[in-house]
């Protein structure tokens, strides 16, 4: 058994099902799998956070059209709150207190614990930066309000109340511009310089090389190398979120190789229910993929003691469990670091650089003059919205016309544009795969592998124009024949 102070204190429940009674006292049942089992530190069922996942259930989500997401192997967003009140669950196990029995000052003192405790790893860094300890801290004061309702007390959680926070408001602007005020509680333990501001910007193309050189230069095994250059390709040429990266399965990448035109399944996180969706892949990050799967993934599952293989693409390599999405944070946190970027730097990033890059190549397609002719095309064509919103994986299409802006601002030093989208990112794709072979053989790779790798990615090239040489030139006017159309077809 794990050590109290580490076990993980939720886990997923797959296939879960809830019942309760309709209308003329009909039984319904609603699905509930993914949502967090709860526990103390001893392993006990913790049952008032389990109470609290079962209301977070129903809590509406984005665009109040559906519930919170859920996710069977880490549990989405609803585990997200489960991981958050973790460490209150901890404190209070510790000091042997009911919830209830809460108070301003033992509040404060959890998040002083939380602010001053060290990094596992490296006992001169501390484990939490602001942001996450000010996330934490509101996920614990939602759960609070949460016990206050269920012990009878609203006001345990208010401006007078056992536990002080106070209301502050802050705008958000809706599709038309106009904006919304929304309002939030807060704990004068948590600092206001951990709010998080949403202004990443696009990763850089040579912030990409940093990372990518810095895979080779960290000092680590071979099944890390095989990885973190995968988990690199991966965020760059699909646009995914952290969590649908990491949610990727061995089979979804043999389906995908299986395919005349590679489409890579991706699990499409933020929607609340459980939803997937199909993106055209190159052979060349698909061949990547079957060869950590087959070099290094293959080597730890035969350690693998948890049963049948999971299917997971990313294992941890000593023990072959599913790699988390927090690990693939650090990762890039580990290549940042070794890097040396002094800025930020993160896996989102990657997804605001290729839906913007998709957009400079649909603008320089259809020859567009400025932001307003394009948003009006994109808005105006139902079909062709739907398809770039399949692509990205968003719910809103004023999420996607955030990336408008970017787009026409990155236009300097774009190349003129007369095959297809794809044409373009397979070019560019293998471009990039050529330089770093040749880099690897600079730095010792045999001559005899090295000429047959650039084969094989000279054969993988042709696979995929040979795919696209049929499709013919589109104009403005076509709008509705767009590459997505037909290459998703």
């Amino acid at each position: 058994m794990k050590n109290a102070n580490t076990r993980q204190l939720y886990s997923p429940l797959p296939g879960l099902k809830l019942f309760g009674v309709g209308l003329l006292g009909r039984v319904e049942t609603k699905d509930a799998a993914g949502l967090p089992f709860m526990t103390w530190p001893n392993g006990a069922p913790c049952s008032v956070a389990n109470i609290y996942m079962l209301s977070l259930r129903d809590r509406p989500g984005r665009g109040r059209s559906r519930g919170l997401s859920r996710n069977v192997t880490h549990g989405g967003t609803i585990g997200s709150y489960a991981a958050k009140i973790s460490p209150l669950i901890r404190f209070c196990f510790a000091h042997k207190l009911d919830f209830i029995e809460l108070n301003d000052q033992l509040f404060t003192a959890m998040i002083q614990e939380l602010r001053t405790e060290s990094s596992a790893t490296n006992p001169a860094v501390r484990a939490r930066t602001e942001t996450s300890l000010l996330g934490i801290g509101r996920a614990c004061i939602d759960f609070l309000q949460f016990v206050g309702r269920l012990y009878g007390e609203p006001e345990f959680v208010s401006a007078e109340g056992s536990i002080r926070v106070q209301e502050k408001e802050f705008l958000v602007a809706n599709r038309s511009g106009k904006s919304i005020k929304r309002f939030y509680l807060h704990h004068h333990s948590l600092t206001m310089a951990g709010l998080r501001h949403h202004t990443r910007d696009p990763i850089t193309a040579h912030d990409v090389k940093l990372l990518r050189a810095a895979v080779n230069s960290v000092g680590s095994s071979r099944h890390l190398q095989l990885r973190r250059n995968l988990m690199l390709s991966l965020y760059e040429h699909t646009g995914a979120r952290r969590g649908e990266i990491g949610d990727i399965r061995v089979e979804d990448i043999k389906n995908a190789l299986a395919m005349q035109k590679p489409l890579l399944r991706l699990d499409t996180l933020k929607l609340g229910d459980p939803e997937d969706r199909q993106i055209p892949i190159s052979r060349a990050v698909l061949t990547e993929a079957s060869k950590y799967i087959k070099m290094a993934r293959a080597k730890t599952m035969r350690r693998y003691k948890g049963g049948p293989d999971h299917g997971m693409l990313f294992v941890q390599e000593t023990t072959g469990k599913p790699l988390s999405h927090a690990s693939l944070t650090s990762e890039i946190r580990v290549l940042r670091l070794e890097a040396g970027i002094d800025h930020q730097t993160c896996g989102h990033m990657f997804r605001h650089a290729f839906i913007t890059n998709l957009f400079v190549l649909l603008i320089k397609r259809h020859k567009f003059k400025n932001q307003d002719e394009f948003r009006n095309a994109l808005l105006s064509s139902g079909k062709f919205i739907a398809e770039v919103m399949m692509w990205t994986g968003h719910k809103e299409p004023s999420s996607v016309e955030g990336y408008i802006h970017l787009a026409f601002a990155r236009l300097d030093g774009y190349e003129e544009t007369v095959a297809s989208v794809h044409m373009i990112r397979v070019n560019r794709i293998y471009d990039r795969a050529e330089e770093e072979l040749l880099d690897e053989l600079q730095k010792g790779l045999p001559t005899s592998e090295y000429a047959m790798r650039l084969q094989e990615l000279k054969r993988q090239r042709q696979e995929d124009l040979k795919a696209q040489s049929d499709e013919r030139e589109e104009s403005l006017e076509e709008m509705r024949k767009t590459y997505f159309e037909e290459d998703l077809a």
